[in-house]
């Protein structure tokens, strides 16, 4: 008799970058439970960092801003964490929260963020009956240094072959890439979408290790 022979199959998580116009949005994945710079504001101090989940194709398991020097904000399903200077509050259920210039509001089953001129919700949705986080930019910071996941613009490109195997070209780029789908989670109720799934590195345009954080 042989042995069983269990196949380790890695944790992954599935991000959609849409398009201005109807075409397929581009997707990839991320693997393992890693931290992400999901956005970077150095002219406003902001700074938006998340750990993934342990759910395949979940989301994120806590998010944590800082902002200005002294002010410390983590989010995690149940509750909101704020460090000013030397108090900590905790915040549970629904609530308005204000700690200098920085607004939290926690709603049923979103909470958004307003901080200077950027704005972003984080939406708590369940899947496999455990609830996770999602960060969507509703607002654009107007400087342009700004970086992170959520801050990347629109998908642009051009479908340059169809057989024996698609091919999109992205900037000057011809890439391979396979059409499968993924929940979009940008949304209060996540529809599945299909789309063009390629490697992190195509869909961002630099590497991917740029995106990842040591530290929330």
């Amino acid at each position: 008799m042989f042995p069983d022979i269990i196949k380790f199959i890695p944790l992954s998580h599935r991000f959609l970058l849409k398009t201005e116009n109807l075409s397929l949005p581009l997707c990839f994945d991320v693997t393992g439970d890693v931290r992400l710079k999901l956005l970077h504001h150095p002219n406003r101090e902001l700074s938006v960092n998340g750990e993934l989940d342990t759910v395949t194709n979940g989301g994120f398991r806590r998010i944590v801003i800082h902002f200005k020097t002294d002010l410390y904000v983590e989010v995690d399903t149940n509750v909101i964490t704020v460090r000013e200077g030397q108090t900590l509050t905790r915040h549970t259920g629904q609530a308005l929260i204000t700690a200098g210039s920085l607004i939290v509001i926690r709603r049923n089953k979103e909470i958004d963020v307003a901080a200077g001129d950027t704005r972003m919700v984080i939406y708590i949705h369940e899947k496999d009956g455990v609830e996770f986080l999602w960060p969507v930019l509703r607002q654009q910071p107007l400087d342009n240094n700004v970086t992170g996941i959520i801050t990347l613009k629109p998908a642009v490109y051009e479908e340059v072959q169809q057989t024996p195997s698609t091919k999109l070209k992205i900037k000057d780029q011809e890439i391979d890439v396979t059409r499968v789908n993924a929940v979009d989670y940008s949304i209060v109720s996540p529809p599945t979408l299909d789309c063009w799934l390629t490697s992190a590195e195509s869909v961002l345009q630099r590497r991917l290790d740029d995106f990842i954080v040591t530290q929330l």
